[in-house]
């Protein structure tokens, strides 16, 4: 019974949030006409999830119930890129996060539904029973070759591995991936080929220990300029933005709290400056977390915002996929946001 009630009333909690982040904001940034601090960069056929830039600084983008990827042009047109896992398998899972490696190859966080659970009614369900279907085999991360275009599966849960949720990945400079699994208290570190995976990291504070009323862990992940550490943040009703070293010999050393006292994340970026941003869809806000030596957050709210998710920096352009989780898909605007961050950033300093 104590289970039914915890469950009903994370659902109860997390519907109220985001219903109340998806209300009109208060505050509305604004500038002149000729050099917008946010405006609308692309709109696309169906909601966005992830997004990422590779080293020709081409913008993709994540469709997230159709699973296709697509490349965004600054004319705020699109080319098709790939479907993951394929074009046969549209509508049958979701694709979340996506990241390039050094050789501009982009990898893709997939999920694929599960008919134990609706997972948008049943996402906050302790015991989440889609993790043990047996059924569910294609749930993993892939890869689309650079030039071919080609797609093809990294690790899955038909490999063996039980992986749950895939949510998003980074990919280190040695081709080695690091996926978030949202219904796991941690982050799985997957070899290039796919074949040793382990759980790299699983400390509570990248869990929902601290936070029964929503079991739900680590979110979207980052490595920092110099891959010395990890930051990555939960999708907890505390949200915290958590930095993770890596050790010398590549395991992860020990979590610590960067930032706290957040509404839920669902996207992190950080600059070389080390300013940290994250994206809180149940608010409806960005957060810039300055790096030390640079007091106070920084909070970035916009009508153009509808519950954004993943973030990408771009010749200090912040872009974010407004996914809208939670509304109709009929009632989400499907856009790509962009955000002249820096002019915030020097607002704050003045």
């Amino acid at each position: 019974m104590r289970s039914a009630v915890k469950s009903m009333m994370a659902v109860t909690i997390i519907t109220t949030i985001m219903l109340i982040g998806f209300l009109p904001p208060i505050l509305t940034s604004s500038a002149s006409a000729e050099e917008p601090k946010i405006w609308v960069y692309t709109k696309l056929p169906a909601a966005p999830e992830g997004v990422c830039v590779d080293s020709k600084k081409n913008l993709y983008a994540t469709l997230h119930n159709t699973g296709e990827v697509v490349l965004l042009k600054n004319d705020g047109s699109f080319d098709h890129v790939a479907w993951v896992p394929s074009k046969e398998e549209s509508g049958q899972g979701e694709i979340y996060g996506i990241k390039q490696d050094k050789d501009d190859n982009l990898y893709v966080a997939y999920l694929q539904n599960s008919k134990l659970m609706d997972i948008h009614k049943d996402l906050v369900h302790p015991n989440h029973p889609a993790c043990h279907d047996t059924k569910v085999t294609r749930s993993g991360v892939y890869k689309i070759d650079a030039n071919t275009r080609q797609v093809t599966a990294v690790a899955t849960r038909g490999d063996g591995w039980p992986f749950c949720f895939p949510d998003d990945v980074t990919i280190d400079k040695t081709g080695n991936i690091y996926l978030t699994d949202l219904t796991y208290p941690g982050i799985w570190k997957i070899s290039p080929d796919g074949k040793n995976v382990t759980m790299w990291s699983n400390d509570p504070l990248t869990g929902w220990i601290h936070d029964p009323v929503l079991p739900l862990g680590v979110n979207a992940i980052i490595l920092d300029k110099d891959q010395k550490n990890i930051y990555t943040d939960t999708t907890t009703l505390d949200g915290r933005i958590i930095k993770i070293p890596i050790k010398d010999d590549g395991s992860a050393g020990t979590p610590q709290v960067y930032s706290r006292g957040h509404a839920w994340f669902d996207g992190i970026e950080i600059d070389e400056e080390g300013y940290v941003y994250g994206s809180m869809p149940g608010a409806n806000e960005i957060v810039i977390i300055p790096p030390s030596g640079y007091p106070g957050r920084i909070t970035i709210d916009s009508a153009l915002f509808q519950g954004p998710t993943s973030l990408v920096l771009r010749d200090g352009i912040l872009y974010t996929a407004n996914l809208a989780y939670g509304l109709p898909y009929d009632k989400r605007e499907k856009t790509i946001i962009a955000i002249r961050v820096k002019d915030f950033i020097k607002a704050k300093k003045k």
